[in-house]
C-alpha cells in the first residue's frame, strides 16, 4: 500500500505539475530507496533499464547534431518552396512533425517548428493555437512507430523483447510502423480540415518568416546523417550482429544479447569522436563537445531513471502481480475482440489525464506477468493495444503529453492568451479520431 501511495502521488505531482517533472520522480525514488521498498542495489541493477537509459542519450546525442548541423530548418524551408496557402504548410509541416518524431523527441521537434508556425499565423493575423497544436498533437502521435522515437516502444523492446524490425511486420501482419503511418495520414487530413479554416496564400511572406542568416552546415550534416543512418541498420540487426559477436568471442550463453543501449551510446560516441577530429583537421566545422552534451535532456534521463524506480517498487512489492490477477478475470476472461478493446478505450481515456508512460510500464509489466504465467498465450495484441491507445490517449491533455504544455508554453510566450476550452476542443478533435482510426485498422488486423 506505501509503494502504491508513493506512486499515485508522485504521478499526481507530475500531472499537475506542482514540482518539475524530474523532481517529483525523484522525490518519489528517493522516499522508496529510504522506506527500503526496493533493496537499493537491486532498483539499480535490476529496475532501472540501462539498455533505455542509454538509448535515449545515444539518439539525443545525433539528434544534437542534426539540429546544430541545421536539418529542422532545412526541411521547414524546403516544405515552404512546395506548398503556397497556409492549411497545406501546416498539413505538411505536421506531417513531417510525425516522421520526425518517430527518431527524435517529440519535445524537440515542438520546439523547434512550433515557433515558426506562430510566426507565420501572426503574419498572415490567423490565430495560431490551432495550427500549433495540430503539428504538437503530430508530433506525439508516430513516436509509437518506430523503436527509436519515444519512451514506450523502447519500454516495449526491454520489457517484452520487441526488436527493430517487429514494429514494421511481425507475427505475419503489419505493425506499428504501418498501422500508424496509415491512421497518422488520415487522421492529418481530417483534423487539418476540420481545425485549419484560414488557406491564405503565404508566398510573399516566405523571406520575412524564414531567416536565411542562419545557413545549414552541409558538411557536419552528411556526418550526422551518416551515422544516424549506421544506427538504424546496426539496431535492425541486433540479432544477428548478436549471433556473430557470440561466436567472435566465444561467449556461451545460447545467444549473446547484444543491447540495443550498447549500439546507440557507441555510435553516438563514434560520431562525436569522428567529428573533432575533422573539426581538428579544419575539414568541418562542429560544436563543441559541451554545445552538443547540452542538446541531451538530462532532466528527461533523470526522469525516467527516478521513475524506473518507484514503478519497480510495484512489482516488488507485489502490485503488478495484483493488477495481472485483476486483468485476468476482467480482460482475459472476455476473449481476445473483447479484452483488446477494453484495455484499448480505457487506456486511451486514462493516459489523457495521468503520465501516460508510467501507466504503460506499469500495464506492460502487468501483461509480462500473465504470459509468464500462461494466462495470456499471445500478449502481443495487448501490448499493441496498450501503446497506440496510451500514445494517442495521452494528446487529450498536458498531463498526458508534456509537449502540449511545452507547446502552450510557446504560445503564451507570444503574447497570445491561451484558453483551456480553446485547446480541448483542438486536441479533443485530434483524439478522438486518432484513436476512432486506429482502432478500426487494429481490430481488423490484431484484435481478431
Amino acid at each position: 500500500m506505501l509503494s502504491l501511495v508513493i506512486f499515485i502521488v508522485t504521478v499526481a505531482l507530475i500531472v499537475t505539475r506542482v514540482l518539475e517533472e524530474s523532481l517529483a520522480a525523484l522525490i518519489g525514488a528517493i522516499l522508496i530507496l529510504l522506506l527500503g521498498l526496493i533493496p537499493f542495489d537491486k532498483a539499480f541493477s535490476y529496475y532501472v533499464d540501462w539498455n533505455i537509459i542509454l538509448i535515449l542519450i545515444g539518439m539525443w546525442t545525433i539528434a544534437s547534431l542534426l539540429t546544430h548541423a541545421g536539418l529542422p530548418r532545412f526541411l521547414i524551408t524546403k516544405t515552404l518552396q512546395y506548398v503556397s496557402t497556409y492549411r497545406n504548410v501546416i498539413f505538411l509541416l505536421a506531417f513531417l512533425a510525425g516522421i520526425i518524431s518517430m527518431f527524435v523527441d517529440n519535445v524537440l521537434v515542438v520546439l523547434l517548428f512550433v515557433p515558426t508556425v506562430i510566426s507565420l499565423a501572426k503574419a498572415l493575423n490567423i490565430n495560431p493555437l490551432p495550427s500549433a497544436l495540430l503539428i504538437t498533437l503530430s508530433a506525439n502521435f508516430m513516436g509509437t512507430a518506430l523503436l527509436l522515437g519515444d519512451l514506450p516502444p523502447q519500454m516495449l523492446h526491454g520489457i517484452a523483447g520487441a526488436e527493430f524490425l517487429d514494429f514494421i511486420f511481425m507475427q505475419g501482419k503489419i505493425s506499428s510502423f504501418p498501422i500508424l503511418l496509415i491512421s497518422f495520414i488520415l487522421t492529418l487530413i481530417l483534423a487539418s480540415r476540420l481545425l485549419v479554416k484560414e488557406n491564405k496564400n503565404i508566398r510573399p511572406l516566405i523571406d520575412l518568416i524564414m531567416n536565411k542568416n542562419k545557413e545549414v552546415n552541409w558538411k557536419l550534416m552528411k556526418v550526422a546523417l551518416a551515422f544516424f543512418i549506421v544506427t538504424i541498420i546496426l539496431m535492425s540487426l541486433r540479432k544477428e550482429l548478436s549471433i556473430i559477436l557470440s561466436q567472435y568471442f566465444k561467449v556461451y550463453t545460447p545467444e549473446y544479447e547484444l543491447k540495443l543501449g550498447v549500439i546507440a551510446i557507441f555510435v553516438a560516441i563514434t560520431a562525436i569522436l569522428t567529428i573533432k577530429i575533422l573539426t581538428k583537421l579544419g575539414k568541418i566545422q562542429a560544436p563543441s563537445f559541451r554545445e552538443i552534451i547540452e542538446g541531451i535532456e538530462w532532466s528527461v534521463v533523470l526522469f525516467y531513471t527516478s521513475l524506473f524506480i518507484v514503478v519497480g517498487a510495484l512489482e516488488h512489492q507485489g502490485v503488478i502481480a495484483s493488477i495481472a490477477n485483476y486483468l485476468r478475470g476482467e480482460l482475459i476472461s472476455r476473449g481476445l475482440s473483447a479484452g483488446c478493446s477494453i484495455l484499448y478505450w480505457v487506456s486511451g481515456a486514462l493516459s489523457g489525464f495521468v503520465e501516460h508512460d508510467a501507466y504503460i510500464l506499469t500495464m506492460l509489466y502487468a501483461l509480462k506477468s500473465l504470459h509468464m504465467e500462461r494466462a495470456l498465450i499471445n500478449p502481443w495484441p495487448y501490448y499493441w493495444s496498450l501503446l497506440w491507445s496510451s500514445t494517442l490517449g495521452s494528446n487529450l491533455t498536458a498531463a498526458g503529453a508534456p509537449a502540449i504544455y511545452v507547446a502552450i508554453v510557446l504560445l503564451r510566450r507570444e503574447g497570445l492568451k491561451v484558453m483551456p476550452k480553446s485547446v480541448l476542443r483542438v486536441t479533443l478533435t485530434y483524439t478522438l479520431i486518432s484513436l476512432s482510426i486506429t482502432y478500426i485498422i487494429a481490430y481488423l488486423l490484431w484484435f481478431t
